[in-house]
């Protein structure tokens, strides 16, 4: 049986070899910024929860903005790395989505959930706690890795037997997660939950397609800049190796 994956004793690797890259920079800026364009953040103080928030670096930009964030991590040492980085006001607890989603007091005006779906055994299930874990008319920021980008780049370097088959699944060990996702499914059942997808955009294209030598010798501003431009735009928005929703809760 497939269990969920937690990130116990990897959590400096994790963060030098995802975190401490330019791809890293490139996801956690792109993500920050469109939530920023598509989210209710300069208002009020809102009720937010960052579920599986790894190092906590959204966390602590929805802090600096004046937000009340509670962060739910159950690596104990991906928790302890982020809680140096995060103030006080930051309510951090370690436990798993599901666990937090049993002892739910009060709904949210927000919910973060980035990079944590394809990690899960039941990833629509955790889809559909999270959303029922809003208030009427909250908002959900969910991404997820792209099942789309792995097909497209096993075609570009020449593994057609691996495509074939459609076996996209990490191995265990590795950074390459065990459950990538098809943005066209998930943007229909969170519509079948009568929730609104009111944003999709690609994270990471641009950049994925490029041979490795050519991202040294381009400045990330100018591939970031691409990646804006054309990462709502059809079809690319299903090709990032991110794919980034913003989904309202029918009020």
């Amino acid at each position: 049986m497939a269990t969920d994956h937690v990130f116990e004793g990897r959590a400096e690797r994790f963060r030098d070899r995802i975190y401490g890259t330019a791809k890293g920079k490139l996801r956690l800026e792109l993500v920050w910024r469109d939530m920023c364009d598509q989210l209710p953040l300069a208002g009020n103080a809102l009720r937010v929860w960052d579920a599986g928030a790894g190092l906590g670096q959204i966390s602590q930009r929805l802090a600096a903005a004046g937000h009340r964030v509670i962060l739910s991590e159950p690596s104990a040492d991906m928790l302890a790395l982020a809680r140096q980085a995060l103030p006080e006001s930051v309510d951090c607890r370690q436990e798993t989505l599901q666990a937090h989603v049993e002892t739910l007091v009060e709904p949210y005006d927000l919910i973060v959930c980035h990079a944590v779906l394809e990690w899960l055994a039941e990833p629509q299930a955790a889809v559909q706690q999270l959303l029922a874990c809003l208030k009427p008319g909250g908002h959900l920021s969910l991404l997820f890795y792209n099942v789309n980008a792995i097909a497209l780049a096993n075609m570009v370097k020449g593994n057609l037997y691996k495509v074939s088959r459609e076996d996209f699944a990490g191995m265990a060990g590795s950074f390459t997660p065990p459950s990538p996702q098809k943005p066209d499914e998930l943007v229909a059942f969170i519509q079948a939950l009568r929730s609104e997808v009111i944003s999709k955009r690609s994270v990471r294209f641009t950049y994925d397609l490029m041979p490795r030598a050519l991202r040294e010798e381009r400045s990330l501003e100018d591939v970031m800049a691409l990646e804006w431009q054309f990462g709502a735009r059809e079809p690319y928005w299903q090709l990032g190796r991110y794919v980034h929703l913003v989904c309202r809760k029918a009020a």
